[in-house]
């Protein structure tokens, strides 16, 4: 987070708008387009709410990150969220009013399904689980589409097509097929063939038994059987009827899963023709820019990686190429840095970020074009929610608003010559004859004169992606439900159809780029089989294949998933007139004050239990809850355990304030620490022999703490944090003796013994942290993580703690390497502190396979054995290697193929040192004296298994190593991620 957001609340009758915006008028077409949704909603789902629902606005995406309201990162590819408990919708404006609209009306699906769930009986959160994703984000989409996309065609052809369409069951579990695309069209299904009143009782039905069951009650028919008729039904109309089973593909694949990923995006081809720069998942775990050869395809380099560039928090290239200079020597494009969309430079020569290009000018900028003539770059900017096209001039730094216009202007080309760019607007065209439905029109601005005007193209489709070649302007349409490239000729207004796809052009969104040139090269982004593939060609391989458009018409039955019925549909009917509420109070759309009410973010870890019998009674529970208002800024966190007698109660309240960059916070905490060890006594009897017996010591350690915290974030991965505590220590004692122990335990008495006195303390902290680590199947693969963290206690104890943490990834595609490197150390008078336990080094997070060894003894007695002291002290060092192999999981990168199991191997070489003030190290690998310190080290394999996201087992087989030999093998079992 990097400003503070002065919110305003705007109430509507069904919503409460927060916002920041400064025009009144923008926040009313706001509040309206919420309580149309609502209307449409409110019709199909059955359902209304009873309290106002918060929608939380932002200017641009890049604030859009920054919001408190939802916990979890953001990616770039997010265009809106809602969260379940407050039902609380967050989004950014967008670069066109079409898109924020649609946005908002699939948000506030979720909204609804949010309070069905909730509020319905034989229902509660917990059963959104049983509803499957491709189900929630499906529903979504057709209430706020309807029947016809092309996107969604497109990709239902190419799955057909390609004869990996999936079933319901294969879609539950299989996120490599688009829940949003497949579960549009399914509903689109539902609606055709059940009639839409059928949408809200699968959905509650689903949610009640699961989707199995509801399908089996609601529609007669077993998932398998529906599965089957809605593959008939989708293949009868857009395949068999639309005569769609083959093609002729014009051109080579250029880039491709072979040499690139399953998604290979946003192309960019150099103006010289050598090099082309597109975005890839190809190493896997992320979304990075390379650089290839535009004449074979091989990939040169990484320009860009989250883990290389620090001060960039995010790429911003889903929905927008860069742009390269005319001497084919610099690559621009937009990123994030520090909550600003920026346009960076980078230089192929140097091989790095030359330059950094912000415009405060704009809320955000995107589709950055670089002129001919290298002085210029012209770039869609929005502001207040309307984007215009802008020039950034390179040497004078100055910034020129081309286009003044309510309509939106986005994806600008500049003409070869430079006297002229082409775009992509909203605004209709003269005669437009069909407005119902989403359309995008093609322009021209004439830098001589000043001036633009609209294209007559295909009235009422989606006419996208302009470039501009000699007389001619390349253009993609969904005009014939598909999306394919035409031409359209300046001086005679001919238009020619260059490709005849049954699936299309496109990338992964309709607004992101999928064309790109050099001279008469041409390259392409095409679905093909589920993945994005690079296509180059020339232009006049395109023209030789191309045909005549002789009465421009645009075809929205082809566009549609399902066929078109007389049976009447409340979705598409209120789509297409634009129906408005009719009985909306004008008087109660007004501003309002902001009331921070704290409401339940979460609620976990409810447990409880009491336990009765002969070897005594005790209790275990647990319950743990965050709170926050509904901006975020404020936040509570509270949670108790109990786990034994009634001494073993403990509990914890925090609060943290989000609100400004600096994040300021407190909390109280009582928790008890219990520690047992049992000891021989000896009694000598009347008789002279000696009696030995068992003794159990409990003791319990109270801590009761309050602190003072903040933290302070520079970027996206670097942050400090500081902190002022109080504690106060004190003990319970117990000894538990006449000890009986077969296979369980017990007492035949119980007695509480005096206790050292308590005592206090008051310590300062202070931290510097850097994570930019690039998560993998059970553990980081790339990147690194730095923690270094000083204690300086100013009361109660005269001692210093330091701690430093340095682990660092190695990619290798697909294994990596990880190191660690971490010291922790108490020093000072008081390091030595009875009242403080020694730290030890030999546990599974530090050096697997000493938890619990049998072979400790005396070293001086033994030389070939190590005693318990070896791993005990005030100060350790650790470091630890591994080689990370991805064993289960996705087939480009696993051993072996699973889309539910991911886990990986790890071999694995540990080693740490432990002294403290009065023992020192020795440079050895063996002693034969218990007051000599060496290292210990232990090496094997360990077995990482995630369980669907929701915790991390490793079980690991461990050879010890000390005295220069090797142990016996250790088994143990670590429950967390990798370090």
């Amino acid at each position: 987070m990097y400003r503070t957001f002065n919110f305003q609340l705007y109430q509507s009758p069904h919503f409460e708008i927060y916002h920041y915006f400064d025009d009144p008028r923008l926040v009313n077409s706001l509040a309206k387009e919420s309580e149309k949704w609502y209307s449409y909603h409110q019709q199909v789902l059955n359902d209304t709410f009873e309290v106002r629902n918060p929608i939380i606005f932002y200017k641009n995406h890049a604030d859009f990150q920054q919001t408190t309201a939802i916990s979890s990162q953001i990616d770039v590819g997010t265009g809106g969220v809602t969260e379940g408990l407050k039902r609380r919708v967050v989004l950014p404006l967008t670069f066109t009013q079409q898109q924020t609209d649609h946005v908002l009306g699939h948000e506030l699906v979720h909204a609804f399904q949010y309070h069905i769930i909730t509020h319905g009986e034989q229902l509660n959160i917990g059963a959104v689980q049983n509803v499957p994703l491709w189900m929630i984000e499906g529903m979504a989409e057709y209430l706020s589409i309807g029947s016809v996309s092309s996107l969604s065609t497109l990709w239902m052809r190419d799955a057909i097509l390609q004869h990996r369409f999936p079933s319901l069951e294969t879609l539950t579990v299989d996120y490599s097929f688009s829940p949003y695309r497949f579960g549009h069209a399914f509903w689109a299904y539902i609606a055709n063939e059940y009639g839409e009143q059928y949408i809200s009782r699968l959905f509650r039905a689903t949610a009640i038994y699961g989707f199995e069951r509801a399908s089996v009650d609601l529609l007669g028919l077993s998932t398998d059987s529906l599965s089957k008729a809605w593959y008939g039904a989708l293949k009868a109309h857009l395949i068999d009827k639309a005569n769609s089973h083959g093609f002729s593909l014009i051109g080579e694949r250029l880039v491709s899963e072979k040499n690139g990923g399953k998604y290979n995006l946003s192309p960019s081809i150099s103006p010289d023709g050598k090099n082309i720069v597109f975005l890839s998942e190809r190493d896997v775990f992320s979304l990075d820019l390379f650089l290839a050869d535009a004449t074979t395809g091989e990939v040169l380099k990484k320009i860009y990686t989250a883990t290389r560039y620090d001060e960039i928090d995010a790429l911003n290239l889903i929905e927008a190429s860069g742009t390269w200079s005319p001497d084919s020597r610099q690559f621009a494009y937009v990123a994030y840095i520090k909550g600003t969309t920026s346009l960076v430079v980078y230089s192929l020569n140097k091989n790095e970020l030359v330059n950094t290009i912000q415009i405060p000018e704009v809320d955000a900028m995107s589709y950055p074009a670089w002129s001919p003539d290298g002085k210029s770059i012209a770039f869609a900017g929005l502001k207040d929610g309307v984007s215009d096209l802008y020039l950034f001039h390179l040497q004078s730094k100055e910034v020129t608003n081309v286009t003044q216009s309510d309509y939106s202007c986005i994806q600008p080309a500049w003409s070869s010559g430079g006297d002229s760019i082409v775009f992509t607007t909203d605004e209709p065209a003269e005669p437009q004859t069909q407005l119902n439905f989403p359309f995008t029109n093609i322009a021209i601005y004439s830098i001589s004169s000043n001036k633009g005007n609209v294209l007559t193209t295909f009235n009422g489709a989606k006419n996208m992606n302009p470039i501009s070649i000699g007389e001619n302007v390349l253009f993609l349409s969904d005009c014939d439900g598909r999306r394919n490239l035409y031409a359209l000729n300046l001086t005679t207004q001919a238009i020619r159809q260059l490709t005849d796809y049954p699936t299309g052009i496109t990338g992964i969104t309709e607004y992101a780029p999928a064309l790109t040139f050099a001279g008469s090269t041409i390259c392409y982004n095409m679905l093909w089989d589920g993945k994005f593939t690079i296509i180059k060609t020339t232009l006049p391989r395109l023209f030789e294949m191309s045909t005549p458009i002789n009465s421009p018409k645009v075809d929205i039955e082809a566009s549609r998933l399902m066929p078109y019925t007389h049976n009447g549909s409340i979705v598409e009917s209120n789509l297409f007139f634009q129906v408005q509420p009719f009985n909306l109070d004008k008087m109660s759309f007004a501003d309002s004050k902001i009331k921070p009410k704290f409401k339940l973010d979460y609620i976990g870890n409810m447990s409880a239990g009491v336990m009765a019998g002969r070897f005594g009674t005790g209790m275990a529970g647990s319950i743990e809850a965050m709170f926050s208002d509904i901006l975020g800024n404020n936040a509570i966190y509270s949670g108790m355990s109990i786990n034994g007698e009634i001494y073993d109660f403990g509990g914890q309240i925090a609060y943290l304030n989000q609100k400004k960059r600096i994040k300021m916070g407190a909390s109280l905490s009582h928790i008890p620490y219990r520690t047992s060890s049992a000891l021989y006594t000896y009694d000598t009897l009347s008789n002279g022999n000696v009696n030995r017996n068992i003794e159990y010591l409990q003791r319990r350690t109270f801590e009761d703490k309050v602190s003072v915290f903040g933290f302070y974030p520079f970027n996206r991965i670097r942050r400090v944090e500081l902190g002022l505590s109080y504690a106060y220590y004190n003990y319970r004692d117990e000894i538990v003796d006449e000890f009986y122990s077969y296979d369980q335990f017990f007492s035949r008495n119980k007695r509480r013994i005096p206790s050292p006195s308590g005592f206090d303390v008051t310590y300062l902290d202070a931290a510097y942290v850097i994570d930019n680590s690039k998560a993998g199947l059970a553990s980081p693969v790339e990147g690194r993580r730095f923690r270094v963290q000083i204690e300086q206690y100013v009361q109660g104890l005269s001692m210093t703690t330091f701690l430093i943490d340095y682990r660092k990834y190695f990619f290798l595609n697909p294994t990596s390497f990880a190191l660690r490197l971490y010291h922790y150390g108490r020093y000072g008078n008081g390091s030595s502190n009875n009242r403080l336990i020694n730290l030890f080094a030999g546990y599974p997070w530090f050096v697997r396979g000493y938890e619990a060894g049998s072979f400790y003894g005396d070293e001086s007695v033994d030389p070939n054995t190590i005693s318990l002291n070896q791993l005990v002290g005030s100060r350790m060092i650790v470091s630890n290697l591994e080689w990370r192999i991805p064993f289960t999981g996705p087939d480009k990168i696993a051993f072996i193929r699973s889309r539910t199991l991911f886990s990986e191997v790890a071999f694995f070489f540990d080693g740490a040192l432990v002294w403290d003030s009065k023992l020192h190290p020795i440079w050895s690998l063996s002693t034969r004296s218990a007051n000599q310190r060496i290292p210990f080290f232990s090496t094997g394999v360990a077995y990482r298994v995630n369980l669907f996201g929701i915790m991390i087992i490793e079980p690991f087989a461990a050879i010890p190593i000390h005295q220069r030999q090797f142990k016996a093998v250790q088994l143990g079992l670590n429950l967390f991620a990798g370090w």
